[in-house]
């Protein structure tokens, strides 16, 4: 059995190489957020013809040995020189890379694309578009409070837990963080509460970064929803032009939970995933969240009942005319 899909993974990788060695990676969609935010099931909506090679987030530090080089919430500066980020990023953009864990899910014969999906990225996005300007970044955001119980459910699996273990990041302690110092260290050892003050950093900094247009900016309560909606602004952003997919296919997928939601998800035990977790989470635990969005000036993206405000990530991008201004220190 174990040589059975050693052998199938080898012919698997061959393939892939074949559609790289033959210029086929040329479309590149990098869709990131944080854990737990719906990025596989997402993913699986975009690529509902399966014509993209799905790259399955290829910079977690579990990948491979060549990943460990990039930290969970890696921060770079905009402008920052890293030739060894910079070596992994050409192999995972232009569909060099090839690793099991990473290629799990690929099995098609002819690709025109990659479909790249990233966890760890946010702090990391900027940098990435500067240097590879084919790529075209859609920023997936699910409610806070829903990711942060859903990360308590999986508390096995990897995540950062402690707000200030991204403090220990020096340039992004000095560009970003240092004003939030307060709240970061006012921190309790409340899980959800810890997780929501991650969320809040590793979103603020892209909605910092990044001036509308270079960014494709989807919530994951948007897509379940109204999903044609959601995947037209997707494609248009991408391709200019809306997507072919039909109806009935496209329920099919939304009825069914990613490979990564396991029994306890929601979606599985037929409960919303959107609004759930209001009777999930205590009051104070949802006080405390909503103060520390505000300090971030992120809790206008939802209205009261946890569904995102239209025009507030409009107003947010507007901020940047420019891409905000990096230290030449790596």
């Amino acid at each position: 059995m174990r040589i059975g899909k050693r052998v199938t993974y080898e012919a698997n990788r061959l393939v892939l190489k074949a559609n790289y060695w033959l210029g086929r990676y040329q479309e590149t969609i990098w869709l990131i957020g944080d854990g737990r935010s719906g990025t596989t099931w997402v993913s699986s909506l975009i690529n509902w013809d399966h014509q993209l090679r799905e790259m399955f987030e290829p910079f977690h530090p579990r990948a491979g040995r060549e990943m460990q080089a990039f930290l969970p919430h890696h921060y770079l500066r905009p402008n920052e020189e890293n030739d060894t980020i910079y070596r992994l990023a050409k192999d995972v953009f232009s569909g060099h890379l090839t690793q099991r864990r990473v290629d799990a899910h690929n099995s098609g014969l002819v690709y025109r694309g990659l479909l790249v999906k990233d966890i760890f990225v946010n702090l990391a996005a900027r940098w990435a578009v500067n240097r590879f300007p084919n790529v075209k970044i859609v920023l997936l955001v699910r409610n806070p409070f829903a990711a942060a119980l859903s990360k308590h459910k999986k508390r096995h699996w990897l995540w950062v837990t402690d707000p200030k273990d991204l403090q220990a990041q020096p340039a992004l302690q000095e560009d970003y963080l240092h004003e939030f110092d307060d709240v970061i260290n006012a921190c309790s050892d409340d899980y959800i509460e810890r997780q929501i003050l991650i969320w809040s950093i590793i979103h603020h900094v892209p909605l910092r970064q990044f001036e509308a247009g270079k960014i494709c900016v989807v919530f994951y309560e948007d897509i379940y929803a109204s999903p044609m909606r959601a995947l037209s602004t997707i494609f248009q952003f991408v391709r200019g032009t809306d997507p072919t997919v039909d109806s009935e296919t496209l329920q099919r997928i939304i009825a069914t939970p990613s490979r990564v939601a396991g029994a306890k998800s929601n979606l599985a035990k037929g409960q919303s995933p959107v609004n759930s977790w209001q009777n999930e989470l205590s009051t104070q635990q949802i006080d405390r969240g909503y103060a520390i969005l505000a300090r971030f000036g992120l809790d206008t993206l939802y209205d009261a009942n946890g569904m995102p405000q239209e025009g507030q990530v409009e107003r947010l991008l507007a901020r940047n005319s420019a891409p905000v201004r990096a230290s030449s220190r790596a």
